[in-house]
């Protein structure tokens, strides 16, 4: 059986989370972030369920230190709290695949946690057989990523003039910015050039839902990493962020210029790592095994079609 972490420091939920999932995963246990951590140095483990309000480490800082030990570990973050700080830092320090809330619907936690394995599978079998394609050493060679002076193609998406412009001067010395303004303005641009890193808005003035501005845009270019940058302090929506998008960052208004140009930079590394392989991307993997379904589908679907309009036109010139 596939072998699964729960993290939780809480003996009862660990003993309710056990028996509920030992039929059909090999569970392990930790009550605190620094066993957890142990074990997973020691032990591979194709995903992780951790609970967020832990003494200690809290659930997000865990999860960051075991991506950093196992990258390919499928990680969730579980926790009864809505507390938007917490799920903001699992984007943005856990780079979490889910977010569950307790109390959890047992039926919904077993089909995470087994689309999480089947991701961990897919992508494994791939590196073992780009390994095995590689020369005689057997090592797959290290992906060599040249920084240029200006790094990559950026599109901000729905700023207003005066922001937009500001942006603008902060980062065009060191990025290729291209700005937008509107949704179908944003589509042009993706169906012009390769776009590295785009940095949206999530509450647009024409009542496009920006969460599903962004799948739509990560179905069609897996290659280019989601990033929000927004005034909205909303829970819901950064939950969305994560099981919907799986957005790279998610960044609140006002955020310091050396943040979001940290931000950006990581980002084309990871676009450019997608590029080399687009099946490494969770999310692409993700969608290939499991199409997200969400409650703005028709949306996605009206916002497809512009998009492909977008593409049709540019086909003509």
């Amino acid at each position: 059986m596939s072998r699964i972490l729960l993290i939780d420091d809480e003996p009862m939920i660990l003993t309710s989370l056990t028996r509920l999932l030992e039929d059909d995963f090999d569970v392990m246990t930790a009550q605190d972030g620094v066993k957890a951590l142990e074990l997973v140095s020691k032990t591979s483990f194709k995903v992780v369920i951790c609970d967020q309000r832990m003494p200690g480490l809290q659930g997000h800082e865990v999860l960051r230190k075991i991506r950093d030990i196992s990258p390919k570990t499928i990680r969730i973050l579980l926790t009864g709290y809505s507390d938007l700080d917490a799920i903001i830092n699992s984007v943005n320090a856990g780079e979490v695949f889910r977010y569950i809330n307790k109390p959890w619907k047992a039926e919904h936690l077993m089909n995470t946690i087994r689309l999480g394995i089947q991701i961990y599978d897919k992508i494994n079998d791939l590196q073992s057989t780009v390994a095995k394609a590689s020369p005689a050493s057997g090592t797959v060679n290290p992906v060599h990523i040249e920084v240029e002076e200006k790094q990559g193609d950026v599109l901000f998406v729905d700023y207003s003039p005066a922001e937009a412009r500001k942006l603008a001067e902060q980062f065009g010395n060191k990025f290729n910015i291209t700005l937008a303004t509107s949704v179908d303005e944003a589509f042009k641009e993706m169906a012009q050039k390769p776009v590295s890193v785009i940095v949206s808005n999530v509450v647009f003035d024409d009542g496009v839902d920006g969460i599903s501005f962004l799948n739509t845009i990560k179905k069609e270019y897996p290659q280019t990493v989601t990033v929000i940058l927004t005034e909205v302090k909303d829970a819901t929506l950064a939950v969305r962020s994560i099981n919907e998008l799986q957005v790279f960052k998610y960044l609140i208004k006002p955020t310091d210029e050396t943040v979001i140009e940290k931000t950006i930079s990581d980002g084309i590394l990871q676009s450019k790592a997608i590029r080399g392989n687009v099946m490494s991307s969770t999310k692409y993997v993700s969608e290939s095994i499991s199409p997200t379904q969400t409650p703005s589908a028709a949306q996605e679907s009206e916002l497809r079609l512009r998009l492909r309009a977008a593409q049709a036109l540019l086909s003509k010139k």
